[in-house]
């Protein structure tokens, strides 16, 4: 919601975050140093310098050395299991996070870091496993939560899920993608209330207007879902205005806008909907619909007013 691997310029952020949250270690000496841990260190600052330039390939080479020369350096073994998993070598960074994990047992993140890689790989089982191993360590540890309700949710097991996501919620109530995981998990449990609270909590976490497209589609769908639906044509409207709509999100403006007998509204948005995607069934049918609500015969073209 680790964070996931995204883009390279978001997950180079997050790591460098990581590291200095975590003070550096890698940096911090106190007093001289053995050779190799200097050695190990210099590679793996150059390692980091070859990430700022947006040089995968090099940062892994540098970040290899470094391992290599110091097997026991947990950051830099982090760093290269990042660097891997970037460049899509996925069972190859699981292995070193792994064995950074093995150096260092009790560290949280890593070992929630472990697991997020499980369950990116489809291994549900040991990625709910290593949350709850975490969790044995560290009871209050939101990201372990969170992962073991990712878990429960790739197993079908939404209530333990939500259960978990609340737990996570508790010390970071403001995380925007755990809020949306929340809410779209409340969907799929046809819980609408429930889900318009999340999605209203999740929009005051964003200035006014600066909502993403997708937190006003799952607002729409929830309000449509509660027959709100002039609430509903509003929020899927504003989604329209947030980004490249897609058939089926001016569909739902649409639909939504018919049945809170905003007829016109709803004739331009299917209009739109057609003419990207003539072959969407949905808007087809609804084509229809808006023909007889306004009083003309099924199949007879659109009037735009």
């Amino acid at each position: 919601m680790p964070p996931r691997c995204g883009s390279g310029a978001s997950w180079l952020t997050g790591l460098t975050m990581l590291l200095c949250a975590s003070g550096c270690q890698l940096f911090r000496s106190q007093g001289p140093v053995p050779k190799g841990v200097a050695e190990a260190r210099e590679l793996s600052q150059r390692g980091m310098n070859a990430m700022e330039r947006g040089d995968l390939p090099g940062a892994e080479s540098f970040l290899a050395q470094a391992v290599k020369v110091c097997p026991s350096d947990i950051e830099a073994r982090r760093q290269y299991a990042e660097t891997l998993w970037q460049r899509g070598q996925r069972e190859r960074a699981l292995a070193s996070m792994e064995k950074a994990q093995s150096i260092a047992p009790d560290d949280a993140q890593i070992g929630c870091r472990v697991g997020e890689m499980y369950l990116a790989l489809g291994n549900v089982d040991d990625a709910r496993q290593m949350a709850d191993d975490v969790l044995d360590l560290s009871p209050d540890e939101s990201r372990a939560w969170a992962l073991r309700g990712r878990a429960e949710v790739a197993a079908g097991n939404f209530d333990r899920a939500l259960a978990d996501f609340h737990r996570a919620l508790e010390t970071v109530h403001d995380d925007r993608e755990l809020l949306m995981e929340t809410a779209e998990l409340y969907r799929r449990m046809n819980r609408p209330q429930r889900a318009l609270s999340t999605l209203t909590a999740l929009c005051e976490t964003y200035g006014p207007g600066e909502e993403p497209q997708q937190v006003l589609y799952l607002k729409g769908l929830a309000l449509a879902a509660l027959s709100r639906h002039d609430e509903a044509a509003d929020s899927f409207a504003l989604a329209v205005d947030h980004g490249s709509a897609s058939s089926e999100l001016l569909y739902r403006l649409g639909e939504s806008a018919l049945a809170a007998g905003r007829a016109g509204e709803a004739e331009r948005a299917v209009s739109q909907a057609l003419a990207m995607d003539p072959g969407h069934e949905p808007s087809r049918a609804l084509k229809g619909r808006i023909d007889v609500a306004m009083g003309r015969g099924q199949g007879s073209g659109f009037r735009v007013q």
